[in-house]
């Protein structure tokens, strides 16, 4: 039967069992390569969307539930292997890079902040003026940022940006103790005119996972 993957941890982190996982299945641990793996047997995941609402929702919340205790690093949904011994396969191939991040990311968390600024204006532009204003949204989201960035710069571990079509994705590495601290810091910021600046987290530090290219 296969295996539905959900994270990882260090192996010699103490860790109280998650019981039941999607479909209600048991929620069962694997240790190799210094890696302890959380999986559960699941026979066929339905494909209508209800059904998969369902179980992503009860997948995260195993993932959650385990990082709430440890640093993880997450399995994407659905991530399914054969067996068990395809899974400690992966596990000691991909040992040295999951062992480095654990380590890097133990005691840490990712928050999330979302910067957007007002949609542009409907009304037609000069190809001039449409640069323009894209520039001047470009340095408001980037200024914002800026000045989320410098608020919290005394309990950053480290810092990436995203740019969407929505504005722009920053996600701040902070230790777990520190959360708090990180939200009241943020709420203390003024953004520039026609900002918006919101925070969600903690999550897993999925985003730091690799260390970032110089």
């Amino acid at each position: 039967m296969p295996l539905l993957l959900y994270c990882m941890i260090e192996a010699e982190l103490q860790r109280s069992s998650v019981s039941h996982g999607v479909q209600g299945a048991a929620v069962e641990q694997v240790c190799d390569s210094g890696l302890c793996c959380f999986y559960s047997h699941i026979e066929q995941l339905a494909s209508d969307p209800a059904s998969v609402k369902d179980s992503a929702l009860r997948f995260h919340q195993v993932v959650s539930s385990v990082f709430a205790q440890a640093a993880v690093v997450p399995f994407r949904f659905p991530t399914l292997v054969a067996d068990v011994n395809e899974l400690t396969s992966h596990l000691r191939e991909h040992a040295a890079e999951y062992r480095d991040a654990l380590v890097r990311l133990r005691g840490m968390v990712q928050m999330e902040v979302r910067i957007s600024t007002a949609p542009p204006s409907a009304v037609r532009e000069s190809g001039t003026q449409y640069l323009r204003n894209r520039q001047e949204r470009y340095a408001q989201l980037h200024d914002a940022a800026y000045q989320v960035r410098n608020r919290a710069q005394s309990i950053l571990g480290d810092w990436r940006e995203r740019d969407t079509n929505q504005g722009l994705r920053c996600y701040a590495l902070v230790p777990r103790p520190q959360v708090k601290k990180f939200q009241e810091m943020l709420r203390s910021v003024e953004a520039p005119k026609g900002a918006q600046v919101t925070a969600t987290g903690p999550w897993p530090a999925t985003e730091f996972i690799k260390p970032e290219e110089k």
